[in-house]
């Protein structure tokens, strides 16, 4: 019954968010970074709360996406398996060494991966130490993405789970790639996580304020 239950919700949510995408109207800053950061090889992060938006942007491009193993893990890994994405199941909570292997062996092989550092469970908007971790080991540049949106609902969740509403303006922001050096005491990598969580709260404020300003 649960597999259904999956099977269900990777088509139906797939549906949906086609639909619903397709209304809003999708614009990018910097002008053409989608299309020049296709041509490169990074470490993709984005906050929980936008991967929705995301989710549809990015589909077709076999970035490798890292999910956790939770159960409403598994409901989104069969929604953007759909949409064109590769899934690697872990987080920082549960298979974290194995998913760790997982995405420094798909840098190697050249794919680029997401992360959203402050899930599954959050805080909201907290990066965890993983990506840089990965960026040290890697060196693969971090890139941070957020999305501002003009209108959209909250959803009562850990992160408040943003969903556009139709026709609503989204604005997907990209940062400038942060290179992590490869040899790092502890204290310094927490300066970069320090950098890259004040570097992406930062963002999305400046997107959702850019949302609503046209």
């Amino acid at each position: 019954m649960k597999n259904l239950k999956f099977y269900i919700t990777g088509i139906l949510g797939c549906f949906l968010i086609r639909i619903l995408l397709f209304t809003l109207r999708i614009e990018h800053e910097p002008e053409g970074s989608l299309e020049k950061i296709k041509k490169s090889l990074n470490i993709y992060t984005v906050w929980h709360c936008t991967l929705l938006c995301l989710a549809y942007i990015g589909r077709n491009t076999n970035v490798q996406v890292l999910v956790s193993q939770h159960s409403d893990g598994e409901y989104i890994a069969r929604v953007i398996k759909r949409l064109g994405f590769s899934v690697i199941r872990g987080s920082t909570t549960r298979g974290g060494a194995r998913a760790v292997k997982a995405l420094m062996d798909k840098t190697k092989a050249g794919y680029s991966i997401a992360i959203t550092p402050d899930g599954p469970r959050g805080p909201r908007c907290v990066v965890q130490s993983g990506c840089i971790y990965l960026g040290k080991k890697t060196g693969v540049p971090i890139l941070p993405v957020t999305v501002g949106m003009s209108n959209y609902w909250k959803l009562p969740s850990w992160d408040k789970f943003r969903i556009p509403k139709p026709f609503s303006r989204v604005l997907i922001l990209y940062g400038k790639p942060l290179f992590i050096p490869p040899q790092l005491n502890d204290e310094e990598m927490e300066a970069y996580r320090l950098l890259l969580e004040r570097t992406m709260c930062e963002m999305m404020e400046k997107a959702d304020l850019l949302a609503q300003q046209k």
